[in-house]
């Protein structure tokens, strides 16, 4: 039988065992939080910034594959131009018969110029040219950075010059997610664009960031462990650094409401989860009594053309008669503003 004392010793080293495994876990969970913090608020916003900004990836557009104006009997001219900021610049010119006015057709992140081809013929049977071009670090165009509309609105307003010094009627920017809110960037400064479609665009860099990654929580599991606040402002932060552009300049609402009384239309999908419908009537609201929403059941993100065609033209030919009315009115009255004239200034930062 052993003693007292060896009892009270086994004891005693059973105590101390258990507060080294205490201590051993509470520096281990110290250490496995430091790194989901280092994780969390260093490593993946990071990755996240530098993927949205660097990243060249095209999304496959098998829907419009192949296709260029001819496709549709379209004479166009292939042209190169140059924003302000000096990045070339690659897209195709449609001169219609009529000539009465352009439309400056504007694709979404990811895609290039053919995601706007097939609106061509409507826009030619309406007696309107167009100008579809690649915005920069898409298509064919240069540039080596995305910053979702702070120097696209440059590309804008470049193709702007382009159309207006080759046909002195009105100028419409008509724009898909990322290029609608380029487009209405561009026309807060540039009062050239006399009116502006903004299909599915998001409200401002932010809230489309913090919006897509609890999106994505919902359908990856692996960011489940990634919390929408801090990451998502974190990640617009490193985009901006990355970029070198200010992230807080992209507020698309803020920019709505400096299109003075224009007309403009703004267009969603009843579905679109990534950018919902409400987004298009707060920028409707910000935008004033000129504005108007189109709302075409479908579940795409930027395919409310394809999901609700006549619905679409039928705005868009309201708007472009509009446009046309103003423009004519102006004309006469001596007050509006020469499509071929010099707008203000764009922005030099690159």
């Amino acid at each position: 039988m052993e003693s007292k004392h060896v009892v009270d010793g086994k004891k005693r080293a059973g105590e101390a065992g258990l507060r080294r495994l205490r201590r051993l876990a509470w520096w281990g969970g110290l250490g496995l939080a430091l790194v989901y913090a280092v994780l969390v608020l260093g490593v993946v916003p990071h990755w996240l910034g530098n993927l949205a900004t660097t990243r060249t990836f095209h999304f496959p557009d098998k829907e419009n594959q192949g296709l260029t104006p001819e496709s549709f009997h379209l004479a166009y001219t292939p042209v190169s131009f140059r924003a302000v900021d000096g990045v070339e610049l690659k897209g195709w010119w449609v001169k219609s018969p009529e000539d009465r006015g352009t439309v400056l057709l504007v694709h979404g992140l990811n895609r290039s110029r053919l995601e706007m081809v097939r609106k061509l013929p409507f826009l030619s049977r309406l007696g309107w040219n167009a100008l579809l071009f690649d915005l920069r670090h898409h298509g064919e165009s240069q540039g080596k950075v995305t910053s979702f509309g702070f120097f696209e609105r440059l590309d804008v307003e470049a193709a702007a010059d382009l159309a207006a010094s080759r046909s002195r009627g009105p100028l419409v920017g008509w724009g898909i997610s990322l290029g609608a809110a380029t487009t209405v960037l561009a026309a807060a400064v540039d009062p050239r664009l006399q009116g502006v479609v903004c299909d599915s665009s998001y409200r401002s860099l932010r809230d489309t960031a913090r919006h897509h990654i609890r999106l994505f929580r919902r359908f990856r599991w692996w960011m489940r462990a990634v919390p929408a606040w801090p990451v998502a402002d974190l990640a617009v932060d490193w985009m901006g650094k990355i970029g070198k552009f200010d992230p807080d300049a992209i507020d698309i609402v803020a920019a709505a409401r400096h299109l003075s009384a224009r007309p403009a239309l703004f267009v969603c999908n009843s579905g679109d989860r990534r950018m919902p419908p409400d987004i298009a009537f707060d920028l409707k609201a910000a935008a004033g009594e000129r504005a108007e929403v189109l709302e075409v059941p479908g579940e795409s993100h930027g395919g409310a053309y394809r999901d609700g065609r006549a619905a679409y033209e039928a705005a868009v030919t309201r708007l472009l008669r509009a446009v046309t009315a103003e423009a004519a009115a102006d004309s006469v009255a001596g007050t509006g503003t020469d499509a071929g004239g010099a707008g203000p200034a764009p922005g030099s930062d690159s």
